[in-house]
């Protein structure tokens, strides 16, 4: 199984409604994540069917187990479904629920990590040696600069949502989504390369911040030494 790139929108249960998850499948459809089919034994089931069996599973606050993000096979949890996204390939997505107690919860969409980032030597010796056609000892991974202009497209156009609080997103091996109650408290989002959060957060004196002043309200912030050196951001 490869890496995935993960892009995770965080909610509140008091914006859970009747129809909340058809509601945002539509406005996934509208930003042109297309929904192709159920993941594993749920490939036959249509993209109705799902959302309502995930609606219930929401409106009962059930919990997501572990077992079911890495092997998709637990029949009574949330349901996956595979989705068209550009070019890319393997573009999966899902609800958790792992933390009931905090009233939040999410969506995330994953894609293959090699298909969003490459690697390049992470220092001066490094690019010298990488020119040389020699080991350059230690990479860093930079978004594709195609990718990061699509998945931010992607990111602002979910922003309009009402309902979503943050997005962040993850590498394989980084630091999980921060809870919406660990970023009011001050922790700092995961911003791999990107993150939108609400105004009137802490501010992140680590992270560039933009202010979003099309459409909803927000801002973002942004991991410099992941983007590319060209990125408009």
């Amino acid at each position: 199984m490869p890496a995935y790139f993960e892009m995770s929108l965080q909610f509140r249960r008091e914006d859970l409604y009747p129809g909340f998850i058809a509601d945002f499948d539509a406005a996934l459809d509208r930003a042109g994540v297309k929904f192709d089919s159920g993941c594993w034994e749920d490939r036959g089931l249509s993209q109705g069917e799902i959302t309502a069996w995930n609606q219930k599973k929401l409106d009962q606050d059930f919990e997501l187990h572990d077992d079911f993000l890495e092997w998709g096979s637990n029949a009574g949890d949330y349901k996956q479904s595979f989705y068209h996204f550009e070019n890319y390939t393997k573009v999966r997505g899902f609800w958790i629920n792992r933390y009931p107690s905090r009233d939040e919860f999410s969506f995330t969409l994953i894609i293959p990590e090699g298909e969003i980032f490459r690697w390049v030597p992470g220092d001066k010796q490094g690019e010298e040696l990488f020119q040389k056609g020699l080991p350059a000892g230690f990479y860093q991974p930079v978004i594709r600069a195609e990718a990061a202009e699509k998945l931010l497209t992607l990111s602002q156009t979910l922003w309009q949502f009402p309902a979503v609080r943050t997005v962040q997103t993850m590498m394989e091996l980084s630091d999980a989504a921060t809870s919406l109650e660990d970023l009011r408290a001050g922790s700092l989002p995961t911003a791999c390369p990107f993150a939108i959060l609400e105004p009137g957060l802490p501010a992140f004196p680590e992270l560039s911040a933009k202010t979003l002043t099309e459409g909803r309200p927000g801002l973002l912030l942004l991991e410099i030494d992941m983007l590319p050196p060209d990125f408009p951001g």
